[in-house]
């Protein structure tokens, strides 16, 4: 029996857990300063302090559901759940909008009709949330930024009035560490496509005269 180990797979296995750690680290950090937000707020305003704490418990949730269920995100699909379209979208929008407010950006939605889907609704939520943040990383100091969700049919889409996306990065969108942000970590995105892919979904970049559009496709529950 030969028990010799490849060292070429041993560093292969040791780069996608670095690669996953990475990942982890980086979900991570966005609802801990969420809460750390609402805490703060929740101290300054006494009178909604009932709200901004009920929001940071809700997040609580989520860190609570990434940790858990962290070793399932790259094994299998999530896409179990029946629910409306806008439920995300609605979950979303109440840590985009909180931010938006932090920096002056208009956070706009259109949910339209509902439709009920089956796929991921934390997973979904999560996606969203990146794309969004993608783009208020973007839109912050431009002149009129403004951050626009809305639902067609069986899709979502998150678009942003910014600079752009420079065309050597869109070729490169969904590779680990690729970035335009001096202190970005280049993950986001990737995430974003695996999460939506888990939850049965694709996510696509539309064609946008300003800015950046994504466009998530969905299937209709049966």
């Amino acid at each position: 029996m030969n028990d010799e180990r490849d060292p070429e797979m041993d560093r292969w296995r040791l780069a996608e857990l670095g690669q996953q750690a990475a990942m982890l680290v980086h979900q991570l950090r966005q609802p801990l300063f969420t809460i750390k937000s609402l805490v703060q707020l929740a101290e300054a305003d006494p009178a909604r302090s009932s709200v901004h704490l009920a929001l940071a418990k809700a997040q609580l949730g989520v860190l609570e559901n990434l940790v858990t269920g962290w070793s399932d995100f790259s094994r299998r699909p999530t896409a179990g759940e029946q629910f409306d379209i806008r439920m995300p979208l609605e979950g979303a929008l109440v840590l985009l909008r909180h931010r938006g407010e932090t920096l002056g950006i208009g956070v706009h939605a259109d949910l339209g009709p509902g439709l009920v889907i089956r796929s991921s609704l934390l997973g979904l939520q999560q996606a969203i949330v990146n794309l969004g943040q993608n783009a208020l990383d973007a839109l912050d100091g431009h002149d009129q930024p403004e951050l626009r969700l809305w639902v067609e049919g069986a899709a979502i889409f998150v678009s942003d009035n910014g600079p752009g996306l420079p065309e050597p990065v869109r070729r490169r969108l969904f590779e680990p560490y690729t970035t335009t942000k001096a202190r970005g970590t280049g993950l986001g995105l990737p995430i974003a496509r695996a999460l939506v892919e888990n939850a049965g979904g694709a996510l696509t970049l539309e064609p946008s005269e300003r800015g950046v559009r994504w466009r998530i496709v969905l299937a209709a529950a049966a």
